[in-house]
């Protein structure tokens, strides 16, 4: 190896791609959508309100006064704690017709004529079986829903406690709550966990999972390209295929660092706290980021860029364009993506079986030991385990991937089948003959 041609190459890449418009403006929006995603989600749960126009049935002829006294307090209570601005409730009562099935017609078409929200049937033979009926032109008005259903078991339960001659002021008694703070244990104690640092977790765990396919297949389409100009031809004349390959995965794994490194120093030394801080007012809290979770992000980011960088060199330098080797590309790609078809599993049992394979297993360690690491805190040996497995698989996909495109890198013609690659890997100059599978210029 000859580390100074590498290290040209490395400086091309890097630089090549740090001076790109493309390269600070995707830098600067990507901190900038996460903010206006979060800014969007907190405006539309908290202010996700507006006037609820319902119409009630109410066949047992005593729950409708309770009902709508019950939903005016709640509201009144949420002004009171500046809670943001809710769902207001306007209910108009409807008699109860004779042919329930007829009167939910008309109420159906006064629905549609926009006339009202919806219309909510208290019927007592449904009651008594612990159901109540609410018709709207959607059903995903949880919020709605939701409220309606606490407004009315509200009201039955005061109305079920008063007919055992209960006291009144019972039923607020019985719906009191337990607030369940969790701790998360470590060496250094025990710190308080909320849902926002949660949040944050996913937040990385997306960008690792959208870097790892991003800069992979800017390896890959790299590659491509070189070979369609013939700019390869020239470049190996001065070097070897295998310090070009070194070279390119070093110098654009560099730029994604780089990225990384800008985004954590705004998380971590300037607004994150603040701005969040100002976005939530909700029960989760504060999102907060650890130096931690930072080395983390960092580190397998790195070990997870060689990885799929290899695999993505591999893959790209048998053909001569994108469309040939989007097949093959798939194979990294269904890898990295698994991981999120057991996310249940990592969150909720880090420390099970299932998890704690999914973190040892070179192709979906590092987001998944990421993913666990920073929700629970796995055993050192683990972690030490999981990087010695990455580093011996980067290794060996690195070693196949060069046989691959020191040979590859020069084809031309024809696109070539799997065993024809695999000849690619076993052939050894001058022990073996040159592969024939394609036509090299």
């Amino acid at each position: 190896m000859n580390w100074k041609k590498i290290f040209a190459v490395i400086r091309r890449e890097y630089v090549e791609r740090i001076r790109t418009k493309a390269f600070w403006i995707g830098t600067a929006l990507i901190p900038v959508f996460f903010f206006l995603y979060i800014a969007i989600q907190v405006a539309t749960s908290h202010r996700a309100g507006g006037e609820r126009q319902i119409a009630v049935v109410d066949a047992t002829g005593r729950l409708y006064e309770p009902l709508v006294a019950d939903l005016a307090a709640r509201e009144k209570a949420r002004d009171q704690s500046n809670e943001g601005k809710g769902i207001h409730w306007v209910l108009e009562r409807r008699p109860p017709a004779a042919d329930l099935n007829a009167q939910k017609e008309t109420l159906r078409r006064e629905v549609l004529a926009k006339k009202v929200t919806g219309y909510l049937i208290l019927d007592p033979k449904l009651l008594n079986k612990d159901a109540a009926e609410f018709y709207s032109t959607s059903v995903s008005e949880l919020v709605t829903t939701s409220q309606l259903e606490r407004a009315i078991n509200h009201v039955l339960l005061k109305e079920r406690i008063a007919q055992q001659d209960l006291s009144p002021n019972l039923a607020s008694q019985l719906e009191r709550r337990v607030d369940l703070k969790s701790f998360k244990i470590t060496a250094k104690g025990a710190s308080e966990e909320k849902g926002a640092g949660i949040f944050v977790v996913i937040i990385f765990s997306v960008m690792l999972y959208s870097t790892f396919l991003i800069y992979g297949t800017q390896n890959m389409k790299g590659v491509i390209d070189e070979k369609s100009n013939r700019i390869v031809e020239v470049v190996i004349a001065s070097l070897r295929p295998t310090e070009l390959m070194l070279g390119k995965i070093l110098g654009i794994g560099l730029v994604g660092l780089t990225q990384y490194f800008i985004w954590c120093f705004f998380a971590v030394n300037l607004s994150f706290p603040a701005i969040a801080s100002r976005l939530t007012t909700s029960d989760m809290g504060v999102p907060t980021i650890p130096i931690s979770m930072i080395l983390y992000f960092i580190l397998f980011f790195v070990f997870g860029y060689f990885l799929y960088a290899s695999i993505y060199t591999a893959v790209g330098a048998p053909f001569n364009t994108d469309q040939e080797a989007q097949q093959l590309a798939m194979i990294p790609i269904a890898c990295i993506v698994s991981v999120w078809a057991f996310f249940p599993a990592l969150f909720n049992n880090p420390n099970g079986g299932l998890a704690v394979f999914l973190s040892l297993f070179p192709l979906t360690s590092p987001l998944a030991m990421f993913m666990r690491a920073c929700v629970s805190q796995p055993p050192v040996w683990q972690i030490a385990l999981c990087i010695a497995l990455l580093v011996a698989t980067t290794i060996g996909i690195a070693w196949v991937a060069g046989r691959i495109y020191r040979i590859g890198i020069l084809m031309y013609g024809k696109r070539p089948t799997i065993p024809e690659i695999v000849r690619w890997m076993r052939y050894s100059p001058g022990k073996s003959a040159q592969p024939q599978s394609a036509q090299a210029t």
